[in-house]
């Protein structure tokens, strides 16, 4: 799926990266992740408002977690949101659906000081 939206280039990269984590640490993120966002999605549901203490620290971890699978490289993460935004049935078999990127969305603007914490 990640070759529909991402280029030639990109690939190769992701590829580096994974060969530089190695397989042990890409298993133990594989498996963080779905973790991760059962908590945001717990959070927004018992409406935890996004720019609180618990969701930022929730964030700081998606981001770290986004960070070390895409190396920083903000192409790709631009390729990884697009493949999210339209592949809607790919994404919520992850778990993950607009209402849930906007809440995550709205925390990591509030780490980055576009939004004020509350």
């Amino acid at each position: 799926m990640f070759e529909k939206h991402c280029t030639p280039e990109q690939l190769q990269q992701l590829q580096a990266r994974r060969e530089a984590l190695g397989e042990d640490a890409i298993r133990q993120v594989e498996a963080e992740w779905p973790q991760l966002i059962a908590r945001v999605r717990a959070e927004m549901d018992q409406g935890t408002d996004p720019t609180s203490e618990p969701v930022r620290a929730l964030a700081a971890r998606w981001r770290e977690l986004l960070t070390a699978f895409t190396g920083g490289d903000p192409g790709i993460q631009r390729a990884l949101s697009a493949m999210h935004q339209q592949e809607p049935a790919a994404a919520s078999k992850h778990g993950l659906d607009p209402q849930l990127f906007e809440y995550i969305g709205k925390a990591m603007a509030c780490l980055d000081g576009l939004v004020s914490p509350r």
